[in-house]
């Protein structure tokens, strides 16, 4: 982190661009529950603490890595116990990569078959003829 600083009472917008997320996001994640309520100020301001940064970073580096919200709760609540272990991290992360292997093949088949689609569509010269629109009116 730069120069090691604390953050400490930190606004909204401070918080947000800090951390390389939009204010409403912030206040997204304070309503679903990955953020707590921070405290507030006399005048109403939000007031954030170098936990809620790291909690955030914490978020969106799960997101990145292709954590569903409430996958980045379980594991937020994971990481805030102690009650559980290591392997129970690496459960869920191999589960979150079965899934993208599933993807990875629905893709690929997705692709497969508008690429046989495409190639069909460059021998046809009319719309009626079309071979990716005859394939999307297929059933009806």
């Amino acid at each position: 982190m730069e120069n090691d600083v604390k953050l400490d009472n930190l606004r909204t917008s401070e918080l947000a661009k800090k951390a390389g997320v939009n204010k409403e996001t912030i206040r997204f994640y304070e309503k679903k529950g990955l953020l707590q309520k921070p405290n507030r100020t006399d005048s109403g301001y939000r007031q954030y603490t170098q936990v809620d940064f790291e909690r955030l970073i914490f978020i969106k580096n799960a997101k990145a890595l292709g954590f569903s919200l409430s996958e980045i709760k379980e594991l937020l609540a994971i990481a805030d116990g102690d009650i559980y272990k290591c392997c129970d991290v690496r459960i869920i992360a191999e589960n979150k990569i079965e899934y993208i292997a599933d993807q990875i093949k629905q893709l690929t088949t997705l692709k497969k078959t508008l690429t046989k689609l495409v190639k069909e569509c460059q021998t046809s010269t009319t719309i009626k003829n079309c071979p990716i629109i005859e394939s999307l009116s297929e059933g009806a």
